[in-house]
This record gives C-alpha cells, structure tokens and sequence, in this order.
C-alpha cells in the first residue's frame, strides 16, 4: 500500500507539471488570473470540507489558527501567481526548483523562530543550488528569448512565497500541536478563495479589460479542477505516510504533521521532491517540446543534490 501512495503522489506531480503550464499559456492578464487562482482554490477549498466534515475531532478556531492560516493562504496565492506568470517565460524544470528550493524560507526563519541551527553543510547546499539555478536559467535562454530580469524576479517571488507557504504548516503544528490538519488545509484554501473573486470582481470593472478577457475558458476550467485534485490527492496520501516522529514538511503543501514511520524520510524527500522535479521536467519535454539539454540535465540533477543536503542537513 506504501508504494499506491507514492506513486499515486508522482502521478498527480505529473498532473500538476501539465496543468500548471498550460494554466500559464492560458491565464493572458492580471485579472484573470487573480479570478483563476481563487477559481482554483475555491475547488481546493471544497475538497478540504470534505474532509474536515469527514474528521471534525481536534476542531479548534482560536487566533493563531486563523493567523497562520491567513498567512498560508496570501502565501499560496502569491506561490501560484508568481509561477502562472513564472512559466511564460521560463520552463518547467526552472520553476519547479525554484519552488523546492523555498525550503531555505522556512530553515532560516526556523533559527529565529523554533531555536532550530543552520549547519555547514546546509550553506554548502545553498550555494550548489546557485550554480544548478545558474544552469537552469541557462537551458531557458536557449528554450525562450522572453527570458529577462523580470522572470527572475518572478522567481524568486515564487521561491520565497512557496517558503512562507512551507513556514506556515511549520508554524500551525509547532503554535498549534493539537489542531485539526483539515481544518487548517481548509482555512488556508478558503482564503484565497474569500479574497481573491472579489478582488478579481473589483479589477474587472476597469475600462482596460473587455468581458470576454476576463472569462475564465473551458481550458482553465479544466486546469482549475485538475490542479486542485492533484492537491488533494497529494495531501491525502503523504498524510497517510506519516505517523509517530518529529515533525517533517515535503514542501508540496502536504501537511504532514509528523515525520514517516514508515519509510526513511531522505527516501520520501528525494522521492516526493526529487522525483516530482524530475517528472516536470519529461513531461515539459515531451507536451510543451522544451528541450532536454546537458545544462538542464546537469540542473536538475544538482538542483536536487542540493535541497538534500539543505534538507538533512
């Protein structure tokens, strides 16, 4: 049954590659895509009640539950923002890291906030991930001519909202240690849903857009409910593979609570977090026809040695 998880994870990483990127192509302006990412955590959000109907034990609404949870949601929203906009002129395999590599958010703030040292070693790894991003943006030059400072920036943006994101599970089971996983999981979706039609709502009024370019097309649509599955999907089976240790975060807004009693976790990361890169990265390849080159390869491959040791380290 281990093995049904994690290949049922790697299954909707493949998912969440394909739709991601095709969500970018489509998403053409601001407004629409504020109104698609609340769309799409408004599914989030539903499939989250279900299972906070399904689990209603450990139920506790206090403020630092609805603090962290607001601060999961404004950081999901940017995290999908800046890589909607991310991959428009960036491949697959560059975001993807990028988002790994927000680990470092959560590491650094974890010396201020939980007592928690930064070792050597995780230093080292931080600047072997500098040379794999430098490869990265190198093999996406050569994919698209629209890369720029801007799509940087994006980047980064990405990297450190997917930090904050992974910071606030690590901050709800260290403030919260008893409170219901679901009903955080469904507080941080139902946020960005709240916020983010009115704001949409509000955007859309300006002379600038047309009706017809605000609509959200059969194509987001479709992304929207994929993408939210694959959440989901992910949550439910990497929550199943966790029992009786220390917390631990897979960084894919799984909120795993504790750390697997059941398989290694160096296994479980490079298999979640690694395999999940390296997934986006073929299935970017053979759809989206970016190309495999030795820099991407070698990337990717770095990339990942990197956020091991950043991660065990």
């Amino acid at each position: 049954m281990i093995y049904v998880y994690l290949f049922s994870i790697l299954a909707a990483r493949v998912v969440q590659a394909v739709f991601s990127k095709l969500s970018s192509n489509e998403a053409n302006n601001i407004v629409l895509t504020v109104k698609y990412t609340a769309y799409q955590y408004s599914v989030s959000a539903a499939l989250g009640l279900i299972l906070l109907l399904a689990d209603m034990s450990n139920l506790k609404i206090d403020l630092p539950t609805l603090g962290i949870a607001l601060l999961s949601g404004v950081s999901l929203f940017f995290s999908t923002f800046f890589s909607i906009y991310g991959m428009k002129s960036g491949t697959v395999s560059l975001v993807s890291m990028f988002g790994t590599a927000g680990l470092l958010v959560p590491i650094i703030a974890g010396v201020f906030l939980f007592g928690q040292p930064v070792s050597i070693l995780q230093g080292v790894g931080t600047a072997i991930f500098f040379v794999s991003a430098w490869l990265l943006i190198k093999n996406s030059k050569n994919t698209y001519n629209g890369f720029s400072l801007k799509t940087l920036l994006l980047l980064i943006g990405a990297m450190l909202a997917n930090g904050l994101t992974m910071l606030a599970q690590q901050m709800y089971t260290y403030y919260v240690p008893n409170g219901s996983i679901s009903l955080f999981s469904f507080l941080s979706f139902g946020s960005v849903a709240a916020a983010g039609l009115p704001t949409a709502f509000a955007m859309g009024k300006s002379e600038k857009y047309k009706s017809e370019d605000l609509k959200l097309g059969k194509t987001l649509y479709i992304c929207g409910i994929a993408l939210a599955a694959a959440v989901f999907v992910i949550n439910q089976f990497a929550t199943k593979l966790t029992a009786l240790l220390p917390p631990v975060f897979l960084f894919t807004f799984i909120f795993a609570t504790k750390l697997t009693a059941l398989l290694p976790p160096v296994f479980l990361f490079t298999f979640i977090n690694g395999g999940g890169t390296i997934i986006s990265t073929l299935a970017a390849a053979a759809i989206y026809k970016e190309k495999l080159s030795v820099y991407s390869i070698l990337g990717v491959i770095i990339g990942i040695c990197s956020m091991i040791m950043i991660k065990l380290f």
